[in-house]
């Protein structure tokens, strides 16, 4: 698929491939930016609702948010080559830092949206959705042992039970939360990243585009902003933590149910499952940097420990005056 002859065809514009920083699906004309996304495969209910996120977020000033762009018969979607293809738009901006307070005024303007998120949305589903991946992990590791051909088989079958133990935790923790704590104003659903980075906030070009989103609660980026920088190592210095937590709440409050979720998704050991499904699904070369990357996740176990039993007291919490559980063995393993 030719994009600038799609961009010329359905929509009469003459664009060109932006530079080398951006992404191959990006063109640009006149100063604008066009995103032609292949949404073959996606249901029309979600495209639907993530027109619905887009427009909403641009209404509400989100500058930065893509929408999308109907066609000269005013359709959003179009085919070409047996594929089905939709455009984004959005102006050009430079690449500008996440902190706190803007991470929480994009939650505030996403939180405001009164459609109804059905397709696009993982609100409330953390725990079927982390027990389903539990499930189809431990099957597949299951499996293994009847093979164990290579070191890094092994290296996964030995550190199975482990990782399990600390999913496991994470669901039980997300079930305690919803029995025991009653959810405030702020607990109500937001738009949120799919998976938040830094790197991929800032990233060229500088555009939040809704096939990056989901409808969930904002413990979910919050949860992944600090998980980002825990593992490549910018969280040694308290202050950046703390710092972004308080610019995050000057804007909207973080309720004790809201601290629960983000601990119990810093608990789910999400690092080891991207790193172990790729042993089943990667290249010779892609599964030996997997392998590599394993190693390091294990021997960094113990820190990690450490760093979630203490995760309250280095956020400024209460957590005792909030009543916030702790996870015993966490506590004794820091202990010790």
């Amino acid at each position: 698929m030719d994009g600038t002859q799609l961009l010329n065809k359905h929509f009469h514009i003459k664009a060109e491939r932006a530079g080398a920083a951006a992404k191959a699906n990006c063109y640009r004309s006149s100063g604008l930016l066009y995103f032609i996304i292949d949404v073959t495969k996606k249901e029309q209910e979600y495209l639907y609702e993530l027109h619905q996120m887009s427009q909403h977020m641009a209404a509400q000033g989100e500058k930065r948010s893509a929408v999308f762009l109907p066609d000269q018969s005013g359709r959003f979607l179009v085919t070409e080559e047996k594929k089905d293809y939709v455009v984004l738009i959005s102006r050009e901006y430079p690449p500008a830092a996440l902190t706190g307070r803007g991470l929480a005024r994009f939650h505030r303007r996403g939180r405001s949206l009164a459609f109804q998120v059905s397709k696009a949305t993982e609100l409330g589903l953390w725990r079927k959705k982390w027990e389903e991946r539990l499930e189809s992990l431990e099957a597949s590791v299951d499996k293994l042992w009847k093979e164990q051909d290579d070191s890094f088989a092994r290296l996964i079958i030995e550190s199975f039970s482990y990782y399990m133990g600390m999913a496991e935790n994470a669901i039980q923790y997300v079930a305690d939360t919803e029995i025991d704590e009653q959810p405030s104003y702020w607990d109500a659903g937001t738009i949120c990243q799919k998976t938040l980075s830094e790197e991929r906030w800032q990233q060229e070009p500088s555009v939040r585009q809704p096939f990056d989103w989901v409808f969930d609660h904002p413990a979910r980026d919050l949860a992944e902003w600090i998980r980002s920088h825990y593992w490549k190592g910018s969280l040694f210095h308290q202050s950046r933590l703390t710092r972004f937590l308080k610019e995050y709440t000057q804007v909207c409050p973080i309720s004790p149910f809201a601290w629960r979720l983000i601990f119990a998704r810093l608990l789910f050991p999400v690092h080891y499952f991207d790193c172990v499904e790729g042993y089943f699904s990667s290249s010779l070369h892609a599964k030996k940097e997997s392998e590599e990357q394993l190693k390091k996740l294990i021997k960094r176990s113990a820190d990690y420990e450490q760093f979630l039993a203490s995760f309250y007291e280095r956020s400024g919490v209460p957590a005792k005056t909030l009543r916030l559980p702790e996870i015993p063995w966490l506590h004794q393993s820091f202990l010790t």
